[in-house]
């Protein structure tokens, strides 16, 4: 019984075009507007025209700015936050998914630096998600006991993994259409 129900639910998958992202897929992103700490704030829309891999080219990434802040001043340090959640293939449903930074070309080619050629730094989440898997291991152990507090982990830990943050020093950090982003991403399911 089990198995018929499997095969159809995969059959019908293939069926609609949806195939599930294995976990940690490097995709690579191209940006479809500028993106700015000078322009952008918490809560925009961020889209990307996927580029590869092959099977899901042409389809629309979105997410949203999670921060923005200006450095203010030459010296200051300006960061932006953003993540990607969902999936737009070209023919199939949404795929709710978690994106990962793993590097970025600016719009003239040039890796690790913004539109300005200010180096641009990705800082790790590790301490964020340390709290937010703490927090919600508090959260669950309170509302369930200790399978309560598994269960908290899990989704502090999930909720905080979808976004990097990137910083220069100087008064924005700037991407151009065009600029690309390779992404480690992995469907939420």
């Amino acid at each position: 019984m089990w198995k018929t129900i499997i095969a159809t639910t995969m059959l019908a998958a293939c069926a609609f075009g949806q195939q599930a992202i294995p976990a940690h897929t490097e995709f690579r992103v191209k940006l479809l507007a500028p993106l700015s700490t000078e322009t952008n704030k918490k809560g925009d829309k961020v889209t990307a025209q996927v580029v590869g891999p092959a099977q899901y080219a042409g389809a629309t990434m979105e997410g949203e700015v999670k921060e923005s802040k200006s450095g203010g001043k030459v010296k200051g340090t300006s960061v932006l936050t953003l993540g990607f959640s969902s999936l737009f293939p070209k023919q199939g449903n949404k795929i709710d998914v978690s994106a990962d930074v793993k590097s970025f070309v600016n719009s003239k080619g040039k890796a690790g630096v913004d539109e300005e050629g200010r180096v641009v730094e990705k800082k790790n989440q590790l301490g964020k998600v340390a709290v937010a898997t703490g927090a919600g291991a508090l959260i669950g152990a309170l509302a369930g006991g200790g399978k309560g507090a598994a269960i908290g982990a899990g989704v502090g830990a999930g909720a905080s993994l979808i976004f990097v943050q990137m910083a220069t020093k100087g008064p924005n950090v700037t991407f151009a259409p065009g600029s690309e982003l390779i992404l480690d991403v992995s469907e939420r399911r």
